[in-house]
């Protein structure tokens, strides 16, 4: 009995303690903050109502978010002792445990008891599955969330990207204004000391300084390589297969079109004789260049340089920053279809079945090639009645021509790749294999890429001068573009063909993806992961691929 009693003063000398003690008081707090004493102040209650005490209105109790996370959705259809055992492991073996005794079952008892536990079962996997399709929703939120952040972030590399292009902008007109500075220093030196005063009198009505600024001639533009500080890096951030920006250039089919850089500078030119200088940037046009007769047939952008090659059997080169023409270069008779400049060397290839190879820094030609001797001196596979007629009266004599210092690749309706040496003037190597017109190509360091009218792809080894890999489409290629990641290109069709090299996989892009009556895309360029392509109804798309 005394440890009754003793029990119950102390119960009572607790209570009152609890109840009408100083709970300030230190001793107190640190005995009601040990784990232990609130584990038993929470094993003798029975309700959450006994734990917390709420004397204000309903309406007024705020749960943090946190707290609510983890309690079960009232749309579940079990519970969460359900939910419990569906995550047990099954045994697949029998008890060990029991009497011992077996006890006989009739066939219908049997039955009974197997149909309880195929439905324990059945209700079994109902639960998992229900709970596999609530972690697919809570991953879908949170994928969800992650791209919301995604698109916040990529708004703010645009948003930088786009700052930088305006400064640097500035920075280049501030440097052409220091360069024009400069030149008008730079005092003209006239003859007046070596004629007479007579002609100088007879000349006193003609304005010496017009007829100076006339005769002296346009030199190249500079091509600083560095004169970016910046590089584009936006295009990384898309999807592959996106589009990045659709532009209505030109009221015609798109013929031919460049880019310097990923939202840098675009060159595009059309059947409607249209010949257009644009900044990706903004989707905006930046200046129209007038000066060829006919529709400009092929065109190259290298920095500030503009080389352009039209049906009026001439060849233009333009200053992208004076937005004026350097060089008129018209020594060929028939159509230009194709050119390619590199440092200060232009080659280009006509219909009149010539390739002339110019000094972009004086205007003029420096020597001519003619296809069909070489074909005769080189003893080529096929003969000049077939070089002369070619397999496709559509496909032009000379496809694609591409150089690098004194290299030179050509690609002619005959179906062969012909490597020259521009310092002697010959053919060093002749590549076959297209059976049909080759329509363009493309080198690197390792190889060379060529598309023809018989469907096919090849790339080339240049270094063994076998073929290092080809595939074929269902039409005629028409364009081809590459890097050291994919090959692009178009075949007539209303899609953008994509040949990813390391993944040996193939794709499309374009808006015949989504729209089968889309018109036909022309001609692809691509660069960094960023791609543009020209449409048959003069429609310009900008992709990421």
């Amino acid at each position: 009995m005394s440890d009754i009693s003793h029990f119950s003063k102390t119960v009572a000398a607790t209570a009152s303690t609890l109840v009408s003690g100083d709970l300030n008081q230190s001793h107190v707090m640190r005995d009601i903050a040990r784990p232990a004493f609130q584990k038993r102040i929470f094993s003798f209650s029975k309700r959450p109502s006994e734990l917390v005490r709420i004397t204000g209105k309903k309406q007024d109790v705020l749960l943090p978010d946190e707290l609510l996370v983890d309690i079960p959705s009232n749309e579940n259809t079990f519970s969460l002792f359900q939910g419990f055992q569906a995550t047990l492991p099954e045994h697949s073996g029998q008890l060990l445990l029991g009497d011992g005794k077996q006890v006989e079952k009739s066939a219908r008892e049997t039955l009974v008891e197997g149909k309880k536990t195929l439905s324990h079962k059945l209700d079994l996997l109902e639960v998992r599955k229900a709970l596999a399709a609530n972690e697919i929703t809570e991953i879908d939120a949170r994928v969800a969330h992650l791209q919301s952040m995604r698109q916040i972030v990529f708004d703010r590399v645009a948003s930088l990207e786009q700052q930088e292009f305006q400064l640097e902008s500035e920075v280049l007109r501030i440097d052409a204004e220091l360069e024009q500075m400069e030149e008008e220093t730079v005092p003209v030196r006239h003859d007046y000391e070596t004629r007479t005063p007579e002609e100088l009198e007879d000349d006193s009505n003609v304005d010496l300084e017009a007829v100076s600024e006339k005769l002296q001639p346009k030199t190249l533009p500079r091509r600083n390589m560095a004169r970016r500080k910046t590089q584009p890096t936006l295009q990384q951030y898309y999807e592959p297969g996106n589009k990045i920006r659709e532009i209505e250039a030109h009221s015609d089919m798109v013929t031919c079109l460049d880019f310097d850089i990923p939202f840098g500078t675009m060159v595009s030119a059309g059947m409607d004789l249209g010949l257009k200088v644009w900044d990706l940037s903004r989707g905006e046009v930046v200046s129209e260049l007038k000066g060829h007769n006919a529709s400009v047939t092929c065109l190259q952008v290298d920095h500030n340089v503009l080389a352009t090659g039209s049906a009026d059997a001439t060849i233009r080169v333009w200053n992208l920053d004076s937005e004026e023409d350097i060089h008129v270069l018209d020594s060929h008779v028939g159509e230009i279809s194709a050119l390619h400049f590199s440092d200060s060397t232009l080659v280009s290839g006509s219909a009149d079945k010539t390739i002339r190879q110019w000094d972009l820094n004086t205007g003029r030609c420096v020597q001519t090639l003619d296809v069909i001797w070489a074909n005769s001196a080189q003893n080529a596979l096929y003969s000049n009645d077939r070089l002369r007629t070619g397999f496709d009266s559509n496909a032009p004599f000379i496809g694609a021509v591409q150089c690098r210092d004194a290299a030179l690749a050509t690609g002619t309706a005959d179906g062969i790749v012909r490597l020259w040496d521009l310092r002697s003037g010959q053919v060093q190597r002749t590549l076959q294999g297209h059976t049909a017109a080759v329509t363009c190509l493309q080198f690197d360091d390792v190889h060379l890429a060529t598309g023809s009218r018989d469907r096919s792809v090849r790339i080339w080894d240049l270094r063994m001068g076998n073929i290092f890999d080809a595939f074929a489409y269902d039409s005629p290629i028409t364009s081809l573009d590459f890097d050291n990641r994919r090959i692009a290109s178009t075949n007539g069709e209303n899609t953008v063909k994509i040949y990813d090299r390391a993944a040996e996989k193939h794709w499309s892009l374009g808006r015949g993806e989504g729209d089968p009556e889309a018109p036909e895309s022309t001609v692809v360029k691509t660069k960094e992961g960023y791609l543009v392509e020209g449409g048959a109804d003069g429609v310009i798309g900008v992709w990421a691929c």
